[in-house]
């Protein structure tokens, strides 16, 4: 089976594996908040939050792409409590080559510090290292790059001193501030050296010299790795690449994907008999105005940092009653043979009578049990509810793609309707899109509209659906995290969101990491009991489209091969879920 890839900077890289990556380095870093991110040097980005894998890894044949970025999280998860970063701003406006100095005395003392703290990493960098001397010690005709390779493969062998050129060089250093020093005295020494001119080289090491000048203003600084987190970071313009998997519970603890608790607390909401058709013409708010106050949702996690969800309560077009009407009259018959086929299972189940019971009403032939020397001579009928204990939530993407298929899902949304209020479940629907003409630097609404909420959902028809126009990006995970916290709180036994949508998730700054964000949603709702089945209409799409779609939704994606198909493909859905609940 292929996986879903991310791109980087015009680079793949296997979801799968970066979502496993995040989860070491969130573990190894003890910061639950830690994202990853593909650059050309590896570094700890303590104003992002963020940890760049090196694209030295990427297209090698001598190791897997999955082991390289692992040598990167070894050599830096000490980063926060080793180096310290306020003593970076003098190195600023420094000579670039001084500054490569500098940097591999700070590598060096993040790989000793890391070895002393888990003694076992020395022997997984003993891959990655062997690739690394390899590199260094290739032949260059520039003498500035040939002391720098010399200087890194004395690093990777762990030698405090080394000599080049006749001159002695110690490296040893206990603090940023001494490796300031050390570097100083080492560029004097080098820069004096006949026929060395540092005015040309190739760098081994980076770091965002004006991100950390940022995290020092914009921080109180302490050197404590307790102290970074991602929520009030700011984000990068140019650095749209990195990816949450949003690791639950004890950092320390962590696990790919994380674990977390069942919080669930019991509500049961209670519903009031008017009106089916009562469209509360007062209760809306036309256009896209920003609806906030108690409407308002935010996902912590960095992919979603700039995101807002607001809720809104769509304008019902009194013309609209006709053909909903006419449409809910078109699929009765499909709607009615599902819900007549589950009230007969229904009515079976309450009236079946169970056999060989220790107490109940006496069997009119007990002969069997007798003879077999059982107590077992009663029978008990069943007193079961005529209800179904779940709840749904159906969430429609009303993105631009969307926009050839938002009637045949429409359908697949009055049919759902129909079947959910005819035996009586508890059901939700919205519409959602991401305002990319609202999108700003760090305010990406999304707009949530509630056509039909929970407790309106057994008199109610959502009229207002036959009015969405598709427009926008389409931010999925950040939406369905939000869907999963309400039915977090809700008291019945089984949840569903059924997700209807036309292709991956997109949206500002989302495109690369959204199959990981998406991904991780269901992940959480799978932790929570909730299931996630997502009606994916497949006209005109790839098979690797095709493919992540299932490796976001697993076993419960449906795929809709042709969308004047979807009212019996959610008929057959919906009664396939129905029917596994009964029984």
């Amino acid at each position: 089976m292929t996986y879903s890839f991310i791109k980087f900077n015009d680079e793949l890289v296997d979801s799968r594996n970066m979502m496993e990556l995040t989860d070491l380095a969130r573990l190894l870093f003890r910061n639950g908040e830690l994202t990853v991110n593909v650059q050309k040097y590896s570094y700890f980005n303590p104003y992002k939050n963020v940890l760049n894998f090196s694209m030295f890894w990427k297209h090698r044949n001598d190791i897997t792409e999955l082991d390289g970025f692992k040598h990167d999280i070894y050599t830096h998860f000490t980063a926060p409590g080793t180096l310290d970063y306020s003593k970076y701003a003098e190195m600023m406006t420094r000579d670039g080559y001084l500054r490569q100095i500098f940097l591999s005395i700070e590598y060096f003392r993040l790989r000793k510090s890391a070895v002393n703290e888990r003694p076992v990493i020395k022997r997984l960098l003993k891959e990655g290292d062997g690739i690394l001397r390899q590199h260094y010690s290739k032949h260059t005709e520039n003498s500035a790059d040939d002391f720098l390779r010399h200087m890194n493969l004395k690093i990777l062998q762990y030698e405090d001193a080394f000599e080049y050129s006749g001159i002695p060089f110690d490296m040893k250093s206990d603090s940023t501030e001494e490796s300031i020093i050390k570097a100083e005295t080492f560029y004097d020494k080098i820069t004096k050296t006949p026929g060395l001119d540092t005015s040309s080289f190739t760098p081994i090491h980076d770091i965002s010299f004006s991100d950390i000048d940022a995290f020092i203003k914009s921080n109180d600084f302490r050197k404590d790795p307790g102290v970074l987190s991602s929520e009030n970071d700011q984000v990068d313009e140019d650095e749209k690449s990195t990816v949450d998997t949003k690791t639950s519970g004890a950092v320390k603890d962590a696990t790919v994907l994380g674990e977390v608790q069942d919080a669930a607390n019991a509500r049961r909401s209670k519903s009031r008999q008017v009106n089916m058709y009562d469209d509360e013409v007062d209760d809306y708010t036309e256009g896209f105005g920003s609806n906030r106050g108690d409407n308002t949702f935010r996902d912590k996690a960095s992919i979603n940092r700039h995101a807002v969800l607001e809720k809104i309560t769509p304008k019902i077009n009194l013309s609209d009653y006709q053909k909903y009407r006419e449409l809910y009259n078109q699929y009765t018959g499909v709607a009615r043979q599902a819900v007549g086929d589950l009230q007969q299972l229904l009515n079976h189940k309450q009236n079946e009578i169970r056999m060989n019971q220790s107490n109940g009403k006496l069997m009119k032939n007990p002969t069997m049990p007798i003879v077999e020397g059982s107590h077992k001579l009663f029978v008990k009928e069943r007193s079961e509810s005529r209800e179904i204990d779940a709840v749904f939530t159906l969430v429609v993407d009303r993105s631009f793609s969307m926009e050839p298929h938002l009637e045949n899902a429409i359908s697949g949304v009055i049919v759902f309707n129909h079947i959910l209020k005819s035996l009586n479940i508890k059901h939700r629907i919205i519409s959602h899109h991401e305002d990319t003409f609202e999108v700003g630097p760090e305010n990406f609404p999304n707009r949530v509209y509630e056509h039909m909420d929970f407790d309106k959902s057994n008199y109610y028809h959502p009229v207002s659906i036959l009015d969405i126009d598709a427009s926008g990006d389409n931010r999925d995970g950040f939406i369905l995290k939000h869907e999963i916290s309400l039915l977090r709180a809700r008291s019945e036994s089984d949840r569903f969101i059924i997700m209807f949508s036309d292709g991956l998730p997109s949206a500002e700054d989302y495109n690369q990491s959204g199959i990981v964000d998406t991904h991780e949603a269901v992940n959480i709702a799978k932790r929570e009991n909730i299931h996630i089945v997502n009606v994916f209409i497949s006209e005109e799409s790839d098979e690797q489209t095709i493919e992540s779609i299932r490796n976001i939704y697993g076993n419960n994606t449906i795929l809709v091969a042709h969308a004047h198909e979807m009212a019996h493909a959610v008929a057959n859905t919906l009664k396939k879920i129905l029917l596994s609940l009964i029984n």
